[in-house]
């Protein structure tokens, strides 16, 4: 054990890091053990660096040990890089102590809170946890059964659910059950009064009820209802390893949903009995998962909320230290996030702006690019890209000024950020990820294009590979196949262009295949098909997430529905080639740990969240060319949208109302769409490009019409009708 004083030269001098230029960093470092704190982190505040040396902190200066310590983080990624982190430091400083390193860190207990509910759940019970995909296939089975997706009532009430706009497909279906389901989980719903009280929509019940009895009987759990047996677990005193936990941190809390939080305060009254504290770290302004369940004012209102339920009192600290972006990016998004006088009522009481330190540079001004239309604005954005990637000089002249657009740097970081990284839309019809790949492709066959979710991933090369291979192995005549009742239109030619594919590759290839009658062995099956599926798989980092998630989903499904190890050939068609056909398989945004930094990365903002990257391009409105309805979501909403629909059906049955703050439907709408648009600005580094037709530049479309304005969010507009960014004179346009 050391003095703080020594603690703090130590930091100082081995890991490069003085605290008095950051005040309040240092007051969230080295507070007492006994210290609650609510840490509001805004956008590149080194909430990280934060959160490892206060851990060190309490090894290093209070003795605490690495078991007695709980750390939760919003994804597996993060959590590795956080204990990574903090065995490297903890080395380097023992080094510099000249100490024995006797240091076990598998006893720091640091994961997602899934991860962390699984690992002790376990030892209660013998249990098998599926992923959400996995979930989302046995879910489409049981909607396939008896064909319950063609079901009237059913889709009248899934078209009520999305404000009767669009049609209804069996995947949407699929998707709105799901996400019933998980909500009646994560808002702790009365589920047996909800079902009570069902009327048309009682088939869903119906499909869950199914659902649950499928894991049941086999000691199979999705992840939410993993949470609720840990919650039981905590309740009823029953998880003795906790009984010395005098430390819990808790990352990304403004995320956090209704069970979740019920979770984290059964936790910190082990915390508490132990003379310990609870830290919660997050930013109200970077709440992205509400259709998930997560509540905004469980984590503006923490301070009160944990003081009403436990009595415990929390020093509130800002983190508004940027050390991420240029000035020009800060001013830029602090001008943003202030401009909507409604959302301030949203927001943390008292919360500053986010400022520069010392050492940041000024930077280029963020920059527009805007055109007539998608082809110019790909074909010029592309070149941007380009120029970006091999260090190419790129000047251009405004206002007598010239503008080095560059970074001096050889293979930056970029990203492309949208509302939908996919490559074709429900039309048909190219998209700008589309063509960015396609564009970047033809420049230089070395620049990696990764979108992982920019095609349906049923459709994908390796999928209709792994998946027509086994198709062939059960079903080489497709004599079940064209005898399968029940199943939607779509997924028969789905399964028909898996096995036009997999015939094709294996008269090239001259690949024999096992063949199985009525019962299969999938590890055997999987495994005589490896090398081909590797093959392909290794192509790209795509095709391997491909591989590896539908890979996981099958052995996952395999494990949950088979007696003897074995299934039917029915069984494989029903449980796992039918639900991916049919799109029931998503990519979570934690489900692969590739190098992002090489790439061209095409993602979601959602996807974004937590990163960073020299170059971001934002699209602010590539497909937006008039104010029609359709596009009123992703702009400037016009009702609450599913999310709030899905509120408004099942408040009534919930410990927490969804309306007790009092704001509305339409609110919540613009309040998440202006924040999903500041985690989008606050990702850039160095270079921050908004992107779209000119329709947004100017905020009407053109073509000789009166100005019938366009408005959106993205673009400076208010929820009042405002606009405060006047055709983007407040940027750089090119």
């Amino acid at each position: 054990m050391i003095s703080e004083e020594k603690y703090i030269e130590l930091i100082e001098n081995v890991l490069g890091i003085t605290l008095e230029d950051n005040l309040d960093q240092k007051k969230s470092i080295l507070s007492p053990i006994n210290e609650n704190q609510y840490i509001v982190a805004g956008p590149g505040s080194g909430k990280t660096t934060v959160l490892v040396l206060k851990i060190l902190k309490y090894i290093f200066v209070d003795n605490i040990k690495l078991e007695n310590i709980l750390v939760t983080t919003f994804t597996k990624k993060a959590a590795r890089e956080l204990k990574e982190r903090i065995s490297n430091w903890t080395l380097m400083l023992s080094e510099e102590l000249g100490i024995g390193v006797d240091y076990d860190f598998d006893n720091l207990l640091i994961g997602t809170l899934d991860s962390i509910a699984e690992e002790i759940v376990s030892k209660h019970m013998d249990v098998e946890i599926i992923d959400n995909f996995t979930s989302s296939a046995i879910m489409m089975q049981n909607l396939l059964t008896d064909e319950r997706n063609k079901d009237k009532r059913l889709k009248q009430f899934i078209k009520k659910i999305k404000n009767n706009q669009g049609g209804v497909s069996t995947s949407d279906i699929n998707n709105q059950i799901q996400t019933i389901r998980e909500r009646i989980y994560y808002d702790m719903i009365n589920k047996e009064e909800l079902k009570k009280d069902a009327d048309r929509e009682s088939i869903v019940f119906e499909i869950i009820d199914d659902y649950l009895d499928q894991l049941n009987s086999r000691n199979v759990m999705d992840y939410a209802m993993l949470e609720e047996k840990f919650y039981e677990l905590l309740k009823n005193g029953l998880v003795d390893s906790f009984n010395d936990i005098s430390v819990l941190l808790i990352d990304e809390y403004q995320d956090t949903n209704l069970l979740q939080e019920a979770i984290y305060f059964k936790i910190a009254e082990y915390v508490n009995k132990n003379n310990g504290n609870i830290t919660v770290v997050g930013d109200d302004d970077q709440s992205l998962y509400r259709f998930r369940g997560a509540t905004i004012n469980l984590f503006t209102e923490y301070s009160e909320r944990i003081k009403k339920e436990l009595g415990i009192n929390s020093k509130t600290i800002f983190l508004h230290n940027n050390y991420r972006s240029t000035k020009a990016i800060i001013d830029f998004t602090n001008d943003y996030i202030t401009l909507d006088e409604k959302f301030q009522e949203s927001r943390t009481t008292d919360k500053p702006i986010i400022i520069p330190t010392k050492d940041t540079n000024e930077g280029l001004p963020v920059i527009g690019m805007f055109r007539n239309n998608l082809e110019e604005l790909s074909t010029d954005l592309s070149e941007l890209i380009y120029a970006l990637k091999i260090n190419k000089e790129y000047v251009v002249e405004r206002h007598g000024k010239k503008y080095d657009i560059s970074l001096k740097k050889t293979n930056p970081s970029i990203a492309v950020l949208n509302n939908s990284p996919k490559e074709i839309n429900a039309f048909n019809k190219k998209r700008l990820p589309y063509y960015i790949r396609e564009s970047l492709s033809y420049k230089d066959e070395n620049i990696t294009v990764f979108n992982p979710r920019g095609q349906s991933i049923e459709t994908t090369e390796m999928v209709s590979l792994l998946c027509g291979l086994i198709l062939q192995s059960i079903d080489p005549d497709a004599i079940i196949e064209n005898n399968l009742d029940n199943i939607p239109p779509l997924t028969k030619k789905t399964l028909k262009s898996w096995r036009k594919y997999v015939r094709e590759y294996m008269e090239e290839s001259n690949k024999e295949l096992l063949h199985f009658d009525e019962k299969v062995n999938m590890n055997e099956l999987l495994e005589d098909i490896k090398e081909e599926c590797e093959l392909l798989s290794s192509d790209s980092s795509e095709n391997m997430v491909y591989y590896d998630i539908i890979l996981e989903t099958i052995v996952q499904t395999d494990n949950a529905i088979n007696d003897d190890g074995l299934l039917t050939v029915n069984q494989v068609f029903w449980h796992i080639l039918v639900p991916i056909a049919s799109g029931a398989i998503d990519i979570d945004d934690d489900m692969f740990d590739v190098d992002l930094e090489d790439n061209v990365n095409i993602m979601s903002i959602h996807q974004s969240k937590g990163l960073e990257f020299d170059v971001v391009v934002v699209d602010v409105g590539s497909d937006i060319f008039n104010n029609s309805s359709s596009t009123a979501f992703k702009r400037f909403p016009r009702n609450g949208g599913i999310t709030h629909n899905l509120e408004n059906y099942l408040k009534d049955y919930s410990t927490i109302s969804y309306d007790y703050d009092k704001v509305s439907g339409l609110d919540k709408a613009f309040n998440d769409l202006i924040r999903r648009y500041f985690v989008a600005y606050t990702r850039a580094k160095s270079i921050l490009i908004l992107v779209g037709l000119n329709s947004m530049r100017y905020g009407y479309k053109g073509d000789f019409q009166d100005k019938i304005y366009i408005e959106n969010v993205a673009t400076g507009w208010s929820r009042d009708k405002k606009w405060h960014w006047d055709s983007l004179d407040n940027l750089l346009n090119i």
